[in-house]
């Protein structure tokens, strides 16, 4: 299927029940737009107060104070601008949200980004890696991946969770395996790196990871 037919067929609500699609979740980028509102009034309102409290004072006594207050105004600087462009990024996210999902057919991967629409046949698809948070607790119910995969327990966690109640007093709370906020793979094409997300806009990124694995190995299966 070409990309317009996969991505109208997705729109249209009649797609096939082996289609995974995943729409953009507006409440999450809101989320991060509220979160990096903050950031900015927060940022640069630090940055005006220490600018206005250490000029011109502090850069005219040696270059110990001009360091210091030139590391600390830097730093709220980057936290205040850095907030806002990312606070622009995520609202123009929202603008074209009804516009933006990922969908996993049986045989590809596509991604629609506004205008911007990118599809891989899952036998290109390669190197499939995540790194980031915590697994989910429950797994959501379009996610399709083998229960067995989900999530190993490291021999830390199991020596702690052993120990019981006492040993988790004493030697810390056991720790919930570690799983991504980011997934890529490379397209065997063009050998380049796709971002298929890097936040939890779209879904859970370990479930997304795992079934996007479970869809190309079954893929592979299938071909022989």
């Amino acid at each position: 299927m070409e990309a317009a037919e996969i991505v109208s067929t997705a729109h249209s609500g009649n797609a096939p029940s082996n289609w995974v699609i995943l729409p953009l979740r507006r409440n999450q980028v809101l989320l991060s737009v509220l979160g990096w509102a903050f950031g900015g009034i927060l940022g640069l309102g630090l940055f005006a107060g220490l600018l206005s409290a250490t000029w011109p004072d502090n850069f005219e006594h040696g270059p110990a104070g001009i360091i210091i207050t030139s590391l600390l105004l830097a730093l709220c600087g980057f936290i205040g601008f850095g907030s806002l462009w990312l606070l622009v990024k995520d609202g123009l996210r929202l603008l074209r949200a009804d516009h933006s999902m990922i969908v996993i057919t049986p045989d590809v991967y596509c991604k629609e980004d506004g205008a911007k629409v990118e599809v891989v046949p899952l036998e290109d698809v390669a190197s499939l890696s995540a790194r980031g948070a915590k697994p989910p607790n429950q797994r959501a119910s379009w996610a399709m991946y083998n229960a067995e995969r989900e999530q190993g327990i490291n021999e830390e966690d199991q020596q702690i969770a052993a120990n019981g109640p006492m040993g988790q007093f004493f030697g810390g709370r056991r720790r919930k395996p570690r799983g991504p906020t980011y997934v890529a793979f490379v397209d065997l094409r063009t050998e380049k790196r796709v971002v298929v997300t890097d936040d939890h806009s779209y879904a859970h990124p370990y479930e997304l990871c795992e079934t996007l694995r479970s869809y190309v190995e079954a893929r592979l299966r299938r071909m022989g």
